[in-house]
């Protein structure tokens, strides 16, 4: 199995039509939830990621995936990977190079809505971004 490179930063994004929920990792160890991105047009929801890859340094950003609990596509993964092609070449002609892996939501959302901390806030796509960032994490270290 991978392990985390050495000094790694990862970004997660839980993409959803209105929002997108945004976890980081600076330790390649230990997911926090960074907020929400409220989707706009491609080109500006594109700038507010570019601007977290800038500020935190990010080599990877892990994307969930909506698979089914038998591991097939669903609308919404045919979705996000499309604007995950156009999220990388809009990276790519801003010459920023960072590495791009989806890993399967399954559940996370639900996940997230259990957690009891969280049973006060309405909007919890950021920590949903961050349980998909620690399942990913943890298949890379253990």
């Amino acid at each position: 199995m991978a392990r985390t490179k050495p000094n790694s930063k990862y970004l997660s994004l839980d993409v959803g039509f209105k929002r997108i929920g945004i976890a980081t990792s600076l330790s390649g160890i230990i997911a926090t939830p960074s907020g929400i991105i409220e989707r706009k047009t491609n080109r500006e929801t594109f700038k507010e990621i570019e601007q977290l890859i800038k500020k935190y340094g990010i080599d990877t950003i892990v994307i969930g995936l909506p698979l089914t609990p038998e591991g097939e596509k669903t609308v919404m993964s045919e979705k996000i990977e499309k604007f995950t092609e156009k999220l990388k070449k809009y990276l790519f002609d801003k010459n920023i190079k960072v590495d791009t892996v989806f890993h399967d939501e399954y559940l996370t959302t639900v996940t997230a809505e259990n957690l009891e901390i969280l049973k006060k806030r309405k909007v919890k796509d950021d920590v949903a971004a961050a349980v998909i960032l620690e399942q990913f994490l943890n298949k890379l270290t253990y």
